[in-house]
Order: C-alpha cells, then sequence, then structure tokens
C-alpha cells in the first residue's frame, strides 16, 4: 500500500481511540453500543479512505503517464484493471478488518463487562454488528465501482476524488428521496439508489422492507448486478480512454 494509505489507516485508528474516549468520559452521551455498531466512527472512515482510493488509483495512472510503461511492457488493458479491482477488494477488507479489531479492542478496554450477547430490539448485538457490517461492505461494493467508473473520465486525480465524495452524499442523499416517489410508483423500486439501503434491510428486514418493496434476497442481489454492471461501464470507458 501507498503511504497515504498507511497514514490513513493510522488518522481512522486515532480518530476511533478519540471516540472511544468520549464514550468512556461521558457515556450518558455517548452510549457504548451505539459506537460499537459503528465502530467508534471507523466505519464511516473506512468509507472514505476506500472512495479516495479508488478515485485516485485509477485517474493516477493517466495523470501521471504510468499506464504507458504498463502498456509497453505488454500488458493488457484488463490485466491492469483487473489487478486494481483486487488491490481495492483486499485493502477494504484489510481496512474494516482493522476497524472490527479496534472496536473490540476498544470495548473490551473501556467496557471490560460489555455484553456482545444482549438483545436490542429483537437481536444480539454480536449478529446485528455483524449484518450492518456485511450490508456497509456490500453496498460499498456498489458505491466503488462507481467510483471507478467516474474516475475513468478525469484527468486529475484531485478532480476524480473530489467527484467521488460528491457523489458519495449525492447519492445517500437520493437513496432516502427516491422512497418518496417508490411509495407512489412501485416500478422505480428497481432503481440503483434503492440498493443504498440495500445494508439497512440486512439488518433491520421488516422496517425496510415496507419502504423498498423488495425482499432481502433481491435487494442484495440487485446490488451485486449493479456493481457488475457499473464494473464493466469502467471497465470499457477504461479501455477506450486515450493515454
Amino acid at each position: 500500500m501507498k503511504k497515504g494509505t498507511w497514514l490513513a489507516v493510522l488518522f481512522m485508528v486515532v480518530v476511533q481511540i478519540g471516540f472511544a474516549v468520549l464514550s468512556w468520559r461521558y457515556p450518558k452521551f455517548f452510549g457504548t453500543s451505539m459506537f460499537v455498531m459503528n465502530n467508534y466512527i471507523g466505519g464511516a472512515l473506512v468509507d472514505f479512505i476506500m472512495i479516495a482510493s479508488a478515485a485516485s488509483m485509477i485517474a493516477m495512472e493517466f495523470q501521471y503517464g504510468t499506464i504507458k510503461q504498463l502498456l509497453y511492457r505488454k500488458y493488457y488493458r484488463s490485466q491492469v484493471f483487473v489487478s486494481k479491482l483486487l488491490v481495492l477488494l483486499l485493502q477494504m477488507i484489510g481496512l474494516q478488518v482493522v476497524a472490527s479489531a479496534m472496536t473490540g479492542i476498544l470495548t473490551f478496554i473501556i467496557k471490560p463487562k460489555f455484553d456482545w450477547t444482549q438483545v436490542v430490539d429483537h437481536m444480539p448485538i454480536w449478529r446485528d454488528y455483524l449484518l450492518t457490517t456485511g450490508g456497509s461492505l456490500l453496498v460499498m461494493l456498489m458505491l466503488l465501482s462507481l467510483v471507478i467508473l467516474m474516475a475513468t473520465w478525469f484527468k486529475t486525480n484531485a478532480a476524480a476524488i473530489a467527484c467521488g465524495f460528491i457523489g458519495y452524499f449525492v447519492t445517500a442523499v437520493a437513496a432516502q428521496i427516491i422512497i418518496m416517489f417508490v411509495q407512489r410508483w412501485h416500478w422505480l423500486k428497481w432503481n440503483p439508489f434503492t440498493m443504498l439501503l440495500t445494508g439497512n434491510q440486512i439488518a433491520d428486514p421488516k422496517t425496510y422492507h415496507a419502504l423498498t418493496l423488495l425482499d432481502t434476497p433481491v435487494m442484495i442481489a440487485c446490488t451485486l448486478g449493479y456493481t457488475a454492471l457499473f464494473t464493466l461501464i469502467a471497465y470499457l470507458s477504461f479501455r477506450r480512454r486515450a493515454v
């Protein structure tokens, strides 16, 4: 990994420690259970780090001309593109492992008697945590495929990253807005913005099924389908882009 990635990981760990201290010092305002489910804000930071990595990893190849060197060595564009995807996938898994490990360690330190088996909303916390984390990673895969697609359109690293972050917030807001239209026009439920709620529905299927009008397995399949579609379009864009 690049030096910037290691700095991002260090920053994530420091932020997690900071919020753990807040939870320890002010338990009435910052509940441990709430922070555990969010990896002491580490979950959101994983998203931001991955968006920046996905955007820069593609754009930088063209910005600094390194793609030419790879092609001169007789690497196919498909090989370069797939290698980028594998690196991003491993990076996402690695970051989540670090965030989850820190969550477990920090929870044990600030609240040694924290009960992972306690039931909240008819579900043990440990199970809710796993479902929430898994759902978030699934949605992040779809978002990353869209970020990679957008990154193939930009000539500079900064522009690609900025577009990635803007797109992240725009899609998050759009997902909430589109639900109102889904209730009126049911056929809209198949749009990709609805799939951004897949993680929420995995953790709370009854509540979100009433909003999305889709069964959880269908949403998971559609999320993977859109991920594959965006990735394919990104590959075609990457392949046709002039060096």
